[in-house]
């Protein structure tokens, strides 16, 4: 027959509770301590309460019977009349709010003892890999031992009713996130510490994290020992851009399985993209089935680019090796950057021949060249002269094409200088005649590029 086991060491708060459950919905037993006889081996679900200690010995027996086991969370439910055995569970984990509001002033899941904090990871981890959702733990670091209490109550008034908080020492707690990626943690650990930093005034040196992901291949065992492993670890420094180290392991277990994704790459300022396949195997990176087109790009600037759901981020990628005849490559030297990069379509043309301009102003006036032109952007290189000053007016006169006459108004928006030359970056101001013929000159140019890859 189907039961179940309610361990629990507040009795007054249960004891009435017994005779309104229903008869024949399923056998309730209460204990003060976990017992490794034939009456527990058989449970179908086993209930913890809060008000309970855990003990090693316990975790074993859960972990080695395979028992179906709940760390009472907080619904946050009224206690009713004629309880069920859902509506019991319910009553329990109102309870646990009641037990834990002593110690904190919110309902959070706080855990102050490792073994109950083992035993909700393995049980979050049985889940995640269950119903294939992400699951992350942060871990903080603080110096100043006295902000400990109202960092803590800050962040368990913040979190999700099913997200808990472990807290190892005074300088040491973690947030243990179900449903969770790793870029989800970054955000709400940026917006969680920048409010701390700012109303209690510490430093933000002074709380430092680390971010770890649950991989689908590992068993829970092994995440719990990443997590041990990484408690005196290496801290960072929230908000500030990290090395790949810290989240390499995140953008590999996304590619476990063959996924097909889009590359992108720039070609004399075209973007190229296409989908491609892509999987984490033998420690490597590996693209396949590449567009012969896009392959060539690849080969030529050494490196392509990619968005990671995981993470949430662009990813640019460099080539380790490349195979023409495959159509594959091997990624490596990864490393994080600005996603305008594959959003923005309008970007500049590369022009690789002598394409002269004239720049004027009353004053004075040059013959330079053209580098880079976009429909309202126009980069030039020049010798040196003090006269280009950022936000300084000057007239753009160039032809394109040898029959499209540009005279136009503009403002330097960049300069960056070198030994002898300037390259100039000018914001202009076409009329809707001339911004077509600059779109029909990058035009004619972007299907000459892609003639010439193919």
């Amino acid at each position: 027959m189907k039961h179940t086991i309610i361990i629990h060491n507040n009795w007054e708060n249960i004891s009435n509770l017994i005779g309104g459950i229903k008869k024949n919905e399923a056998d309730i037993f209460i204990s003060h301590k976990l017992q490794d006889t034939d009456l527990f081996k058989s449970a179908e679900l086993i209930i913890i309460d809060s008000s309970y200690t855990l003990k090693s010995k316990d975790v074993e027996f859960i972990q080695n019977k395979k028992i179906e086991t709940i760390f009472i969370n907080n619904p946050n439910q009224n206690i009713g009349q004629n309880l069920t055995v859902s509506e019991l569970i319910l009553f329990f984990n109102s309870e646990t709010i009641k037990h834990r509001s002593q110690e904190s002033n919110n309902s959070a899941n706080i855990f102050r003892d490792f073994e109950s904090f083992k035993l909700s990871i393995t049980q979050e981890v049985r889940r995640a890999k269950r119903y294939n959702y992400p699951f992350v733990v942060v871990m903080f670091r603080l110096t100043d031992a006295k902000y400990h209490q109202k960092i803590i109550d800050y962040f368990a008034s913040k979190i999700r009713e099913f997200d808990s908080l472990w807290i190892y020492d005074n300088n040491h707690f973690s947030m243990i996130l179900p449903h969770t990626g790793w870029n989800g943690a970054e955000i709400l650990t940026s917006r969680l510490t920048n409010f701390i930093t700012r109303e209690i005034g510490i430093h933000i040196e002074a709380l430092k994290n680390i971010i770890i992901s649950f991989k689908r291949i590992e068993q829970d065992k092994d995440f719990i020992e990443r997590v041990e492993s990484a408690l005196h670890g290496e801290y960072y420094i929230v908000n500030k851009s990290v090395g790949f180290n810290v989240w390499k392991d995140e953008l590999f277990s996304e590619f476990l399985e063959a996924t097909t994704i889009r590359i992108f790459n720039r070609y004399k300022g075209l973007l190229i993209s296409h989908d491609s396949d892509i999987i984490f195997h033998d420690d490597k990176l590996q693209i396949n089935n590449i567009r012969k087109i896009q392959l060539s790009i690849i080969n030529s600037e050494k490196a392509t680019y990619f968005h990671s759901k995981s993470l949430n981020k662009t990813i640019r990628a460099g080539v380790q090796t490349i195979d023409l005849d495959t159509s594959s490559v091997t990624l490596s030297n990864f490393e994080i950057i600005n996603s305008d990069f594959i959003k923005n379509t309008n970007v500049k043309l590369i022009i690789e021949e002598d394409l002269k301009i004239v720049v004027s102003n009353n004053s004075h006036k040059f013959i330079a060249k053209i580098i880079e032109i976009s429909l309202d952007e126009i980069t030039i290189e020049v010798e040196n002269n003090p006269c280009f000053q950022v936000s300084y007016e000057f007239d753009l006169d160039f032809s394109v094409n040898d029959s499209y006459h540009i005279k136009t108004n503009s403002r330097i928006i960049s300069i960056e200088e070198g030994a002898d030359i300037s390259y100039v970056e000018f914001k202009i101001l076409t009329s809707i005649n001339d911004n077509m013929k600059i779109s029909d000159f990058m035009s004619q140019k972007q299907i000459q590029f892609i003639k010439e890859l193919r």
